[in-house]
């Protein structure tokens, strides 16, 4: 009985670790790939404060291997965004057999719309808020005040603006859920929408400590983004309220039907 009952947990254990060498082959591929056109994507990233140095500035590195590195993680985190279908399509293969047909299609979802408001997310972040920022904070530089932004902080600056975003508009996605599943009500977020406000301008404040249209230019997108969770809620929740409508009137239809024949 104990061989028996463990036979499946190996089978499961083996399913994973083949999982997880083929992300990690992947992974290590689209690497060397993404190091190998480097120089590109370096160029790609570092557009926006290119952008908004004065004439003739530059980016300095002050640390000796800071160059080198830089160029490392900007291949592996291109690596990973290129690797990350491979990674969710692993990970669906692998939780798929153990969910019903219902759940599957629910999963499916949400893996389809997490991923693709999450690139939406990163690429507003690039496009969007981090020129505008960057504008702002090289406009104190001027005669006596020289702009010599680090690559090492510009590239933490720049993963960190990309990946809030990303994280930022799934927002209306994890609201949809939350009030589909009946955790909270489309009632609660209306009520509670002026603090939801406060926190986002507090974000925009955070991003821009000094320019106050820049902060409502920011703050703009995201109370859109928090009124579309609140308008997919309301309407998910009312196609849910009409859906067990129709299942209470086909029951009663059938109990009378049933009565009706007794």
């Amino acid at each position: 009985m104990d061989r028996e009952s463990s036979l499946p947990i190996k089978a499961h254990l083996y399913e994973l670790r083949r999982r997880l060498i083929t992300c990690a082959v992947t992974l290590a591929v689209a690497f060397a790939c993404c190091y190998a056109v480097s120089g590109y994507l370096v160029d790609l990233l570092f557009l926006p404060v290119r952008m908004g140095l004065p004439q003739g500035g530059k980016m300095v590195f002050t640390a000796l291997t800071e160059g080198f590195m830089t160029y490392l993680k900007v291949s592996f985190w291109a690596a990973v965004i290129i690797t990350t279908p491979v990674f969710l399509y692993q990970l669906w293969k692998f939780i798929s057999p153990g969910l019903l047909p219902g759940e599957q299609r629910v999963m499916r979802i949400i893996l389809i719309t997490g991923t693709l408001l999450f690139c939406a997310g990163g690429i507003f972040g690039y496009w969007v808020i981090m020129p505008v920022v960057i504008s702002i904070m090289m406009g104190y530089a001027g005669p006596d005040l020289q702009a010599m932004p680090r690559l090492q902080n510009y590239l933490l600056f720049a993963l960190k603006s990309i990946f809030t975003f990303g994280l930022i508009f799934e927002i209306p996605f994890l609201m949809t859920m939350a009030i589909k599943s009946g955790l909270i009500t489309t009632e609660y977020f209306r009520k509670n929408r002026k603090f939801a406000y406060i926190g986002m301008y507090l974000m925009a404040v955070m991003l821009v400590p000094t320019d106050i249209f820049s902060q409502l230019l920011l703050c703009l997108p995201l109370s859109a983004i928090y009124e579309v969770g609140i308008l997919l809620g309301s309407i998910f929740s009312r196609e849910e309220s009409e859906e067990v409508k129709e299942e209470i009137q086909s029951r009663e239809l059938q109990e009378k039907d049933t009565t009706d024949s007794d």
